[in-house]
């Protein structure tokens, strides 16, 4: 065809005649790729979707779970049919303790359902029947099945440290110090000892004194308060007065006057009970198998903020984790659960297999046609077309997970 006759643009003509371009093109496609790869695509297990499920938690210790059904969740879930675009409702009732849940279409604003539920919670609460729940409010949860612990220490010590001792440096000073971690949406303990002072009265003395248990209990709930007493006024000064008597050691509460008796001698709470300084009835634990050897410890739950990276998460932790072990001699943290373990061998597992899919594409066409260059632009085009899909999938927020992957 003669030369003024060609019309159209032809892409392969130009690409011919201008081979730097394209070279350009693909080395910057190939570097932007990686750089968002490595630095700017979070990585996680699994795709994160927001969960369209919100909770409503009501706590009444007390209550057996038909009175639940009855006095909370059932007045709840008919008030929580007025909520615009709620599909179904559900609720559990235990013993003392109320979940209704509710679920919503997917792509439904749940911050703006939250802020809907709450709202309309502050009324229900209000018309609870008066058996002492609405003494305890209600709270509204997201429920959010995909937003697992992605990381989950195990913390033991020697012998400086005694179990209640351990559970309490988790429960404050190693929760607060983790929460301060870039990314770290929550963080919560699990197993060890809890402490607690226990009153363990003596029936026989106090039946002598002529008391009972409720007038132990009287006088505990009395005694046992923290609140505001009152302005002290003197002159253009005034002082806050504030009472607190809660008490902190076994001693403060065996010091506790219960009673007078006619001859004007107080009868305190030492003389009818012991006050024990030790730890709550064991309902759970959590056990470590380190190097064969099973061990008891307090295990902390570390969970993401929803679209972050967990390997870097993960990352931010452990270094803070050096730095508390040397905070607190004696104490040891473990890596219990790394979820950046699998991250990292969804990766590994990735580039071995397009290694393996571009060499044997390009010897399948090498076979077939017996020239080499076209084997060579199979290879080379292949990871370069995927790098394009992966630089796709930035602009549209996606992370490197095992389906994207």
């Amino acid at each position: 065809m003669p030369e003024s006759k060609r019309t159209g643009f032809n892409i392969s003509a130009w690409c011919v005649e201008r081979p730097y371009w394209v070279i350009a093109f693909y080395a910057s496609v190939i570097i932007l790729c990686l750089l968002a790869i490595n630095f700017y695509m979070p990585r996680r297990m699994m795709p994160y979707v927001v969960s369209p499920m919100l909770g409503i938690v009501t706590m009444m210790p007390g209550l057996s779970a038909q009175e639940v059904e009855t006095y909370l969740s059932k007045p709840i879930e008919e008030r929580m049919i007025a909520i615009d675009g709620v599909r179904f409702i559900r609720s559990t009732s235990q013993d003392g303790f109320s979940m209704v849940s509710l679920e919503f279409p997917y792509g439904t604003d749940m911050k703006k359902a939250l802020v809907d539920v709450q709202a309309l919670m502050n009324v229900v609460q209000g018309d609870l029947p008066v058996t002492g729940a609405n003494l305890k409010p209600s709270w509204v949860v997201p429920i959010d099945p995909l937003n697992i612990p992605v990381l989950t220490l195990s913390i033991t010590a020697d012998k400086r440290w005694d179990p209640v001792s351990l559970r309490q440096l988790a429960d404050n000073a190693i929760i607060n110090r983790l929460k301060t971690v870039k990314n770290v949406y929550s963080v919560s303990s699990y197993g060890g000892r809890k402490r607690q002072l226990q009153i363990v009265i003596d029936r026989t003395k106090l039946s002598a004194y002529g008391l009972s248990i409720l007038d132990v209990k009287r006088i505990i709930d009395d005694f046992n308060i923290a609140r505001t007493a009152g302005v002290l006024t003197s002159g253009p000064t005034e002082a806050i007065v504030r009472l607190d008597s809660l008490p902190t050691r076994a001693s403060d509460l065996e010091n506790h006057p219960i009673t007078a008796m006619p001859g004007g001698k107080a009868i305190y709470l030492r003389d009818v009970a012991s006050v024990r300084d030790t730890f709550q009835e064991r309902r759970s634990a959590y056990h470590f198998v380190s190097g064969g050897k099973i061990e008891e410890t307090v295990a902390v739950n570390v969970v993401q903020t929803p679209g972050s990276s967990s390997p870097k998460v993960i990352s931010g932790v452990l270094k803070l984790v050096k730095q508390l072990e040397r905070d607190y001699p004696g104490i040891k943290i473990q890596v219990a659960y790394d979820n950046a373990h699998f991250v990292d061998i969804l990766f590994e597992n990735m580039w071995e297999e397009l290694a393996l899919a571009v060499f044997l594409t390009g010897l399948s066409i090498f076979i077939f046609l017996e020239n080499w260059r076209t084997s060579l632009v199979a290879i080379i085009t292949l990871p370069i077309t995927l790098l394009l899909a992966i630089f796709c999938m930035v602009p549209l927020g996606l992370s490197l997970n095992s389906s994207t992957l």
